[in-house]
């Protein structure tokens, strides 16, 4: 019985010393990194948000599965310069609270006009999705045209993706996603996620950290590294089906609005992305400008999937010309 008693012993006390070092670096992390923007309750849980620029007219930005306000700081500060923009944390990234609810389309979007509300944006807003949150953009339109003036799509998730992509990468998705939601919060909670957030090798997103400006990689690894993190990443693994589902429902009954949009793709194939895949997901894109006959579908030929960091400058011209189309549109 000893050689079995001994392993175990040591795998507990390895465990045990992950779980304590993890609570410790994630308390240290929050105190050497405060928030960038401000915090507001809602409902008995905190929200992180940043606002800039000024004008009557809001860009309201959301990021992909694990992204927060940070992935937009290239971004933010020149569209504020024609513009007011709002950047924000969904619940459990960032400097957001976790929450309990499942991390639907329909779940978010609610969240985000309860924000909205709270902060005192008002309607109509120019929405900017990217990769995941390109569903949540969507379904806000869906369900509040009278509440969307513009949109800008930044290489994202299409709810046919895996029903028109080649079998070989819907299983390798199919695959991550299980990894992701039963793996991910328990690695995250013992410490060796933020092991491999330190090496730059998350399985779903390896490289991810080159992309941001050095200044900013400390920041965004902390984010990436906590607890919450891990459990969210999770919820949100979870919810894509469901996500897509009600997006793919919404459009069936429901009109996309006669709004100006811009879909972004992104020309170069980056982290489990094959050329085969990269075409079928430009041509699904193609179809999401077809939505609306002011949609304009461009390929970033020089960009992997996050735009906003790889050519930050594509993203601030396609807000700009929708922006503009927008004011245009409503001066009399």
């Amino acid at each position: 019985m000893l050689w079995l008693i001994v392993p175990l012993g040591v795998m507990i006390g390895v465990v045990g010393f992950g779980v304590i070092y993890q609570a410790l670096a994630t308390s240290r992390d929050r105190r050497k990194f405060p928030p960038s923007g401000k915090l507001i309750e809602i409902n008995g849980k905190t929200w992180h948000y940043q606002i800039m620029g000024e004008g009557h007219l809001t860009v309201v930005v959301d990021s992909g599965t694990g992204g927060t306000h940070l992935d937009w700081q290239l971004v933010q500060p020149e569209v504020a310069k024609f513009a007011r923009i709002l950047t924000y944390d969904r619940a459990g990234y960032g400097w957001s609270d976790i929450s309990s609810e499942s991390r639907t389309a329909e779940q978010v979007v609610s969240e985000l006009r309860q924000l909205l509300r709270e902060v005192e944006i008002e309607p109509p807003y120019v929405l900017v999705g990217m990769s995941l949150s390109g569903l949540f953009s969507r379904l806000f339109a869906y369900c509040y045209p009278e509440e969307v003036a513009g949109m800008v799509l930044v290489d994202v998730a299409h709810e046919r993706m895996y029903e028109e992509t080649p079998v070989e990468w819907v299983e390798l998705n199919q695959r991550l996603e299980r990894f992701l939601t039963h793996v991910v919060p328990i690695i995250a909670r013992i410490g060796l996620l933020r092991l491999l957030v330190a090496f730059d090798s998350l399985p779903m997103a390896a490289g991810l950290f080159q992309k941001f400006p050095p200044s900013m990689q400390p920041l965004a690894k902390a984010l990436y590294s906590q607890t919450q993190f891990g459990k969210t990443f999770a919820q949100e693994s979870a919810a894509v089906s469901i996500s897509m589902s009600q997006v793919e429902q919404a459009r069936k009954i429901k009109p996309f609005p006669d709004i100006p949009l811009i879909v972004l793709s992104s020309g170069k194939p980056d982290f489990d992305i094959t050329q085969d895949v990269l075409q079928k997901l430009q041509e699904l894109h193609a179809d999401l400008a077809s939505e609306s006959p002011q949609g304009i579908h461009i390929i970033a030929r020089e960009s992997g999937h996050a735009i906003q960091l790889d050519k930050p400058e594509l993203v601030v011209d396609a807000i700009r010309q929708v922006v503009e189309q927008v004011l245009c549109g409503s001066t009399p």
